[in-house]
Parts: structure tokens; C-alpha cells; sequence
């Protein structure tokens, strides 16, 4: 039985939305803006329009009086210049190729890098000095399986130089000179924990490298504004990001939708040997939300009460400087009530929260305040229950300390909107995005 879904539909306002359930259970959403014209992963040809020393910053037009922000307060790694030879500036008029690394956030303009990445479902690259490295959330043991199985087949050496496509690329750029040629990091992903077989990582690695380097060649005959590359449908993005457990089956009635992943697919399985989650076009008459009570997943998603099985809660309450969540006894009772019940309700409650964060998409800082417990053991417990669970997380979780009052401090990076700036309620039990 596939319990673990990935259902994609579009709302009232034409929106497309994917919910990720297990056993019914919401546990991520996405909402999509499929009218959005400049999206991350996007690369140009831009202009530099000014640049702005005392921010420590350059606004970069990526179309005709479309502006995108870029930072320089720290040094570029890797500027691709076209008009002229790179010497540690940037000046008004500078043509480079630049890549959306944040969408526009209500006032605030889309992001770009000079960094190029490409990625996969196994692997990354990225503008780099021929650096292999890995995901922090791969042990050390398939690392090292990983490593050996590259150098072996002499896709990079041990010395952090790739060698093997010299020729490919002078073809490409027409360059003689050895230190002309780009070299791009390999970063390896937590997805590649599933091999046994590592042949996918080579396909994938080649099919990367040898898109990266055409957009390169192409780059030298194409007029600024130029769109080299434009990113795929977002949600086919995320189905790369997804582990292999995470999903079993995507479910859409959305025929298009349907469509552009079968098709995926089977691109992916045929070039890289990538094995993607069947796909299923839903054609029944009781429309899809209802089946699946998406409307009462998601109002329950934004409520600030979060029932436990136990009969205890948590209120969630984000505020301007952070997040609070409070844990609350609620209806549990238990005769004789002891720290042992209130550590059970708090190690619960831990499970929870993790969940929440991920769900909520919730960032920045985050003050949890838990059931006081004396026992010192019983909190250093609850602390590693707490880091384990987060650091299930594909996004960068710290879980810094508990103070003797029992409240606990969490960090997230934000990576995305969090839900509550994606939906609005619409009357009673329902909502839709913004």
C-alpha cells in the first residue's frame, strides 16, 4: 500500500499547490506561481546598472529595467565577465552571467550570484576550484565509498583537479591556456545515501558538466538579457530534492502537470538512471481536495493550537523577532501526576515541534518553552531527542540549549516562505494562497 503522497493541484486562483502526506498526515507544502518570470535557478546575461559601495552591493538589470540585487560584501569566487577581462571590480555596464538565488520577496528585488550551480538528484556543481565535497548528512563510510569510486574512474583526482575533459572544453571555448579552463566543485548529496551502485553518479555528473559548459560556449554569442538558461517546472526541481523514502506515489488531476512528470521521468531514467516516484492522473469525478480533506489539512497547518495524542498542546505564535511554541499539559491527566508524566508530555511534544518546523517551514529563531523538568539527565535527554529529530532536517537546524527554566533555543535557516505567508484563511475551516 502507498501510504507516502505527493499530490499536486491547482487552487481557485490558479495556483499550483503540492502536499506531501503520510498515513493522511500533512507534512509539507509548496505553493507554486507558475505566472513568475524570473525564477530561481534562472541564469542571464546581465547588465551591471550601478553599483552601490556604500551597501556593499550592485543592482544587476537581468531584462530590459528588471533589476536584481547582488552582493559584494564579501569577495566573488567566480565572475563571468563578457565584455571585458575581470581585475577584482565591477563597473556600470559590466555584461556578466549571473544566476537567481532568491525569488522577489514582496518590496524586495530577486537575488542573483555570479556563482553558477547546477544540480541533480545525486549531485551538484558549482563554480569552484575542482573541490569534491559532501553533504554533511552522509557518513563517513559512504563518503569514503563514494570518493574512492570517483577517483577510480578518474572523473576527479585526490588533489582537487578535475583532468578529464580537457579536451571537451577547448573544443568548447576554443582556449589553449590550462589555467583558462572552468572548474566546477562536485558536491555530493544526501540522496546518494540509497546507492550501492554509484553508475548513476557518473551519468549524472557528466550530463551536468557538459550542460554547464555549453551554456558557457553559448554565453560568448548571445546579446545581454539573454535567458541561457531557464529553469524547469519548479515542482520537477523539488521532485529531485525529495528522498528516495520520502514519496511513493504522486497523485495530480492536472493533465499538464501529469505530463511534464511522466515525461521527466522518464528523461531522468534514461540519462542519468535516476528512478523517480510513479505518477498517476487522478480522473475522478469527487474532485481531488475533497478525497484527501486537503482545506482541513492546511487550516490546521495555519492554526496556532496543535493537538498531541496524548490530550497535551502546543501554541505556535510567530512574532516579528521569532517564533514561540509553548507546551501545554491540555487534557492529558494522569493520576499522580510526576516529572516522569511531564517529561513524557515534553518528549512527545519534541516530536512534534520537529515536525512543526518542517511543515510551518518556520525560521530564524525559535523559543520553545517546555514543561519545567528538575532532573538534569531528563533535559540533556530531551536536548539529544531534539537534535536527532532535527537533524533529520534537510534544512540547516541548531538546537542550542535549554536554560533552567525549561525553554530551548532553536535556530533554522530560511529557505522558503513560511506557510503562513503563502495561505490566508477564507471563512470558516478554509483557505487559499495568496
Amino acid at each position: 500500500m502507498r501510504d507516502k503522497k505527493l499530490l499536486l493541484y491547482r487552487d481557485q486562483n490558479q495556483k499550483l499547490l503540492a502536499l506531501r502526506l503520510a498515513q493522511n498526515r500533512l507534512l509539507a507544502v509548496h505553493v507554486y506561481d507558475e505566472a513568475d518570470t524570473v525564477s530561481k535557478g534562472d541564469i542571464y546575461i546581465g547588465k551591471v546598472s550601478h553599483v552601490m559601495r556604500n551597501i556593499n552591493a550592485a543592482f544587476v538589470e537581468v531584462q530590459n529595467g528588471y533589476k536584481c540585487f547582488l552582493s559584494l560584501e564579501k569577495p566573488l569566487k567566480a565572475v563571468h565577465l563578457l565584455n571585458r577581462a575581470y581585475d577584482g571590480r565591477l563597473i556600470a555596464g559590466d555584461e556578466l552571467i549571473v544566476q537567481v538565488s532568491r525569488e522577489a520577496v514582496k518590496t524586495k528585488p530577486p537575488v542573483v550570484s555570479t556563482e553558477l550551480t547546477s544540480s541533480g538528484k545525486y549531485l551538484a556543481i558549482a563554480d569552484g576550484s575542482g573541490r569534491l565535497r559532501f553533504s554533511g548528512k552522509l557518513s563517513e563510510d559512504k563518503k569514503q565509498e563514494i570518493a574512492a569510486f570517483l577517483k577510480e574512474i578518474h572523473y576527479i583526482d585526490i588533489k582537487h583537479h578535475i583532468r578529464f575533459t580537457k579536451k571537451m572544453i577547448q573544443e568548447e571555448l576554443s582556449q589553449d591556456n590550462d589555467e583558462a579552463f572552468p572548474k566546477w566543485d562536485i558536491i555530493v548529496r544526501t540522496n546518494s545515501r540509497s546507492l550501492t551502485d554509484f553508475s548513476p553518479i557518473q551519468k549524472e555528473w557528466l550530463l551536468l558538466y557538459e550542460e554547464m559548459q555549453q551554456l558557457l560556449a553559448d554565453s560568448l554569442h548571445r546579446t545581454c538579457f539573454s535567458c541561457l538558461q531557464k529553469t524547469q517546472q519548479p515542482y520537477l526541481t523539488d521532485l529531485k530534492n525529495y528522498y528516495e523514502e520520502d514519496i511513493d506515489e504522486i497523485v495530480t488531476d492536472c493533465e499538464d502537470v501529469y505530463l511534464s512528470i511522466k515525461q521527466y521521468r522518464e528523461e531522468q531514467s534514461q540519462l542519468s538512471g535516476t528512478i523517480l516516484p510513479p505518477v498517476r492522473l487522478y480522473e475522478d469525478t469527487y474532485p481531488l481536495q475533497k478525497l484527501y480533506r486537503t482545506e482541513k489539512l492546511l487550516s490546521d497547518a495555519l492554526d496556532s493550537r496543535v493537538w498531541l495524542k496524548s490530550g497535551a498542546y502546543l501554541i505556535i505564535e510567530p512574532t516579528e523577532a521569532m517564533t514561540v511554541i509553548d507546551v501545554n499539559t491540555g487534557k492529558f491527566f494522569k493520576k499522580g501526576q510526576s516529572e516522569d508524566t511531564f517529561f513524557s508530555i515534553n518528549m512527545e511534544a519534541a516530536q512534534e515541534i520537529a515536525l512543526q518546523l518542517k511543515l510551518r517551514n518556520l525560521s530564524g529563531i525559535i523559543i520553545v518553552d517546555f514543561i519545567n523538568i528538575d532532573s538534569a539527565e531528563k533535559q540533556e535527554e530531551l536536548l539529544a531527542k531534539l537534535r536527532a529529530l532535527t537533524a533529520l532536517d534537510s534544512v540547516k537546524t541548531e538546537v542550542v540549549d535549554i536554560t533552567p527554566l525549561g525553554l530551548v533555543e532553536i535556530t533554522r535557516q530560511r529557505i522558503n516562505k513560511p506557510i503562513r505567508e503563502l495561505f490566508q484563511r477564507k471563512g470558516e475551516g478554509g483557505v487559499q494562497s495568496k
